[in-house]
């Protein structure tokens, strides 16, 4: 009986071992809940992870948190849902359903909001190109004023952001509250750094 037991016991080893390191984060991933109803299933045949009630996702440098996440780790494909913040480079992303490859950086969404002190931009139809690492939307405006609701701001059919260099505007128009009061065909704001000034990074929380 002995000797059973520890035959069962070495084959439930050998077949379980494996699935059971597979359950774990592939390497270059720390995927992790945030809150104590929040928690993490990973599935053993797909390699893919599931979290809900907050939860945080690092890889390459790119920190993702949302409400709810689904993440292929052997592709880099990420869904997230509810309150969802991406911190690349040093742009903080912000949208309510969002398509991210960590792998690639390219970047869908229907709504989004981005920015670093002193400009910041939200608009609709976001999408990534993978291949020069810059970022296009329709219908946006272009502010220096951190709130809902800036009193100046430049509105424009379409914008080009290139993270850490430049935001591009196409067929812009400047407006002071809701009065519009110049037209650009072509705005440019720079995102480098100044010298003589300090940025603060918010955290997780989407009080920000």
């Amino acid at each position: 009986m002995t000797r059973l037991r520890a035959i069962f016991t070495l084959t439930l080893c050998v077949w379980v071992f494996p699935w059971a390191l597979r359950a774990q984060p592939q390497p270059g991933w720390e995927i992790e809940a945030l809150t104590e109803q929040g928690g993490v299933v990973y599935d053993f045949q797909t390699g893919i992870a599931t979290a809900t009630n907050g939860v945080l996702v690092k890889y390459g440098g790119t920190v993702m948190t949302a409400e709810r996440v689904s993440v292929d780790q052997k592709t880099g494909e990420t869904v997230g849902d509810g309150a969802v913040r991406i911190q690349q480079i040093d742009l903080v992303w912000a949208g309510e359903h969002v398509l991210y490859n960590f792998k690639t950086r390219q970047m869908r969404t229907a709504e989004f909001r981005t920015g670093k002190p002193m400009i910041f931009a939200a608009g609709r139809g976001l999408y990534g190109d993978i291949t020069n690492r810059v970022y296009f939307a329709t219908n946006s405006l272009i502010t220096v004023d951190d709130i809902s609701r800036p009193f100046l701001k430049v509105r424009a059919q379409r914008i080009k952001i290139i993270p850490g260099e430049r935001f591009e505007a196409h067929h812009a128009t400047l407006y002071i509250g809701d009065i519009p009061v110049f037209y650009f065909p072509y705005y440019a704001r720079s995102l480098r750094k100044d010298p003589i000034n300090f940025n603060v990074t918010p955290g997780y929380r989407s009080v920000y």
